[in-house]
Formats: C-alpha cells, sequence, structure tokens
C-alpha cells in the first residue's frame, strides 16, 4: 500500500481551495501551486482528474479559477483518492483472492480487511476536517506575489 504524490498533492491542493477560497470567486490553480510548491502543470493535470470526478469545478474568464462543485464536508480524503486514481490495495491480488498461483493466499484477509479499514479511515475525514479557515486567507496570498 502506497501513498503516491498524485494523492498528497491532490488532498494537499483541495485543502488549500478550501483555505483560500471566500465561496464567492474561483481560486487560481497558481496560487494554489505557488503556495504548495506544485509544478503548475502537474496540478493542472490532477484538477482535471478532479473536475471529472465531480470534485471541482472550473470557472473561465480574467478571474477564473476552481471552486468545489459540492461542499467541501461532503468530499472525503478517500472520494480524492479515487479521483486521481490511487490505488490502495494492500492483497497481492487485488481482491480477487486469487494470490498464490490462483488460490487464496494465508494472510489474505489480514490484508483484505486492513483495505476496509484504511478505506473507512479515510472516508470519514473531509477536506474541512483539514483546514483550519483564517478570517481573511488572501491576506497570506499578497504575502507570497
Amino acid at each position: 500500500m502506497n501513498f503516491t504524490t498524485k494523492s498528497r498533492y491532490a488532498v494537499n491542493a483541495l485543502a488549500d481551495l478550501e483555505y483560500l477560497s471566500n465561496y464567492e470567486s474561483p481560486v487560481a490553480l497558481k496560487d494554489i501551486a505557488d503556495r504548495q510548491g506544485i509544478d503548475l502543470t502537474y496540478l493542472e493535470q490532477l484538477f482535471r482528474k478532479l473536475r471529472i470526478a465531480g470534485i471541482v469545478k472550473s470557472v473561465r474568464g480574467r478571474n477564473g479559477g476552481y471552486v468545489y462543485a459540492t461542499t467541501p464536508q461532503d468530499i472525503s480524503i478517500k472520494n480524492i483518492m479515487d479521483a486521481v486514481e490511487e490505488n490502495l490495495d494492500a492483497t497481492k491480488c487485488a481482491g480477487t483472492s486469487s494470490c498464490h498461483s490462483g488460490q487464496q493466499c494465508n494472510s489474505h484477509k489480514l490484508w483484505d480487511d486492513l483495505n476496509n479499514v484504511v478505506d473507512e479511515f479515510l472516508s470519514d475525514i473531509s477536506i474541512t476536517d483539514l483546514v483550519d479557515k483564517p478570517k481573511d486567507p488572501h491576506i497570506y496570498l499578497k504575502e507570497i506575489k
């Protein structure tokens, strides 16, 4: 079970979207990329997947950027990881029970149970659980520009 940079960057970027959001205007990906130290092109690829999954939506135009497609309280870390195609399967057989030469291995239930615990844990944490939102996050943006 490995966590790649895809899921780490996506979770951090969406937490930043919540942090920087004033719920009225979109947040530019450049602002998130600058704050998180993520390559803008890579972040655009992740946000494309998040948009397809219905987690964010893009707003075009001069003051365009991204906003949440639904409330951040309803977006779990598991939703994000699924959207960026993060595979968190601890079993060797992807849950098919054919781990050892077509047969279920002795430790299959252990790894399958671990998958269930991790899925449940990540499903119970929302974006808003990660963010301690300040009164005016745009002050910070002015500092880094």
